[in-house]
């Protein structure tokens, strides 16, 4: 749940999470909300806005995160390419390469 975790600390353990991977077929596959992303039918927009709100009450660093953010984060960590897939639920699936 790399949401109850800021930024530094997500960036770490995603780099510990690429060195732990196959360098020419590995991935690591996260599943997070992405609170830009509204869904097929704008739906789960406020769902993910009111996580992000539960984010901000209940931990000092955590927080949903805009696609923006993800891309920076996984970049920051080293991968050099991510795929993000948009399922029918608050949450997306994520794909990182190293």
């Amino acid at each position: 749940m790399l949401h109850d975790w800021g930024d530094d600390e997500c960036i770490s353990i995603l780099m510990n999470c690429k060195e732990a991977i196959p360098q020419d077929t590995g991935k690591v596959i996260i599943v997070e909300a992405v609170i830009d992303h509204e869904g097929g039918d704008g739906k789960l927009k406020d769902v993910g806005l009111m996580l992000d709100m539960v984010m901000m009450a209940h931990t000092t660093t955590g927080k949903e995160r805009t696609s923006e953010e993800w891309a920076h984060i996984l970049n920051k960590a080293g991968f050099s390419r991510h795929t993000m897939t948009h399922i029918q639920a608050v949450q997306s699936v994520i794909e990182a390469y190293p």
